[in-house]
């Protein structure tokens, strides 16, 4: 007996197959920019959850397009043209003039109004893209002011211990021993992770406005909330075990065992204020099928691709490395990261030092701005400074030896004594697509303590 055994292809899902393809085309052309991620986010312990974000992003788009909500438009539209216009020029300008800050924004929002330049808009198509905020780690702006609450609030909640407590600064002060508050017992971590389980939870459960403001609200407050019961109570075991408790080392495990019994009461909670259930509301859903807008596709690729991080680092001209020296040429020297190369020059009459660190712009770290590069050489300190012209001039000390360090920021033949006015410089350039740059140090040793002779020669 014959049987005819039909196999059916699986449909193509093309609206998510759509998402895959702008998402690794806008990774693609932004290298530059996913290595500074990396190395300020997925690489940092604050920021450990970036790795889960992108699935769960993709996996909210595959949602949608299964219940039809993720639809293609069919003409070409005004409005998120110009919307993807400013992002993609936001990120030239940026990227170009090296502000780590305004590149991971401008990203951001290229990857948002991408997806709305090809669908049809609503907040469900919205979220998904801007939930990658979790990614770029320009948080730490939050990390002064949540030390500061966080120093408040532990100190307020010690009054209660009977354990002696002094508090100066972000340090407390008890019998046992000295804790700082450091930039790690912020809370900076509990709240992200707050926040992105919290805003997810919003987007597939709660519609109603003030439901989910009232379960964001929670989620931040109980996230800083955890955070000082746990450096209040390894504070106390700390009193108790004389500083002798594993925990001492080892305090951010400790955080999460207090932070986990209040995420089950947040899901509880926010069980009872749920009013959709948008994955079971998919699961069945047959796909509308549409084509996108040919117009649209064509001018979202002209755009990412004239705003691409990637090949403007290839159009970065080759720097010659002549006078090169290596990073321990000299016993006195500052610490600069991601330069191209460094020139030198050595008086033999009166031992100062002249470094110029050339950066030229490939690397989007590398900028004589870096925050962790350090001017005053290792062991020294700074006791005064001031602006001098196009210079700006560091008095520093060390084993009562005083010395001058010199320092100005070229772009273009110009040099800035400020940082300010060197970004500003950079912003300004960027539009030319001039962003080689100069970090021109000079150190000075002085013969008097106060470097009176020294600061009349310049």
């Amino acid at each position: 007996m014959n049987r005819n055994v039909s196999f059916e292809l699986p449909t193509i899902n093309k609206p998510f197959l759509c998402i895959l393809i702008i998402f690794t085309a806008i990774c693609a052309l932004n290298i530059p920019v996913l290595l500074t991620l990396w190395r300020h986010g997925f690489d940092d312990g604050t920021y450990s959850h970036a790795y889960l974000i992108p699935f769960i992003s993709l996996y909210l788009y595959y949602q949608l397009s299964r219940n039809g909500t993720l639809q293609f438009k069919e003409t070409w539209t005004v409005v998120p043209t110009i919307l993807l216009l400013l992002s993609c020029g936001l990120l030239f300008i940026t990227s170009n003039a090296q502000i780590s800050v305004g590149y991971w924004a401008a990203l951001l929002a290229v990857f948002i109004t991408s997806v709305t330049m090809l669908f049809r808009f609503n907040y469900y198509i919205v979220f998904p893209a801007a939930f990658l905020i979790f990614i770029f780690p320009f948080w730490g702006v939050l990390v002064p002011l949540l030390q500061n609450v966080s120093t408040a609030a532990v100190t307020y909640l010690m009054n209660f211990t009977g354990v002696p407590t002094y508090v100066e600064g972000n340090f407390v002060t008890i019998p046992a021993g000295v804790f700082e508050i450091a930039d790690g017992c912020s809370g900076l971590r509990y709240m992200i992770v707050s926040l992105a389980i919290g805003s997810l939870f919003v987007f597939l459960n709660i519609r109603d406005t003030k439901r989910a403001i009232l379960f964001l609200l929670m989620t931040i407050i109980g996230a800083l909330l955890t955070n000082w019961i746990r450096i209040t109570a390894l504070i106390l075991i700390g009193e108790y075990t004389n500083m002798e408790s594993s925990l001492m080392q080892d305090h951010n495990t400790f955080g999460w065992y207090l932070y986990v019994p209040f995420m089950i009461f947040l899901f509880w909670w926010g069980n009872k204020l749920s009013d959709i259930d948008l994955i079971a509301s998919t699961s069945n859903t047959a796909q509308i099928k549409n084509s996108p807008s040919y117009a649209s596709m064509a001018v979202m690729v002209l755009m990412l691709g004239l705003s691409s991080t990637t090949f403007s680092s290839m159009l970065v001209p080759a720097t010659a490395t002549e006078n090169l020296t290596s990073d321990a040429a000299f016993e006195i020297q500052p610490k600069i990261h991601f330069y191209s190369f460094v020139t030198h020059n050595i008086s033999s009459n009166d031992n100062t030092i002249k470094l110029t660190y050339v950066f030229n712009g490939e690397a989007l770290d590398g900028k004589p701005s870096y925050y962790e590069n350090n001017l005053i050489p290792s062991g020294w300190r700074s006791i005064w400074q001031e602006n001098h012209q196009n210079i700006k001039i560091h008095r520093i000390f060390k084993e009562g030896k005083s010395a001058l360090i010199l320092v100005s920021y070229e772009i273009n033949q110009q040099q800035f004594p400020s940082l300010t006015a060197f970004k500003i410089a950079r912003l300004t350039m960027a539009f030319k697509n001039i962003n080689q740059t100069k970090l021109h140090w000079t150190f000075i040793p002085c013969k008097q303590h106060n470097c009176e002779a020294e600061l009349q020669n310049l």
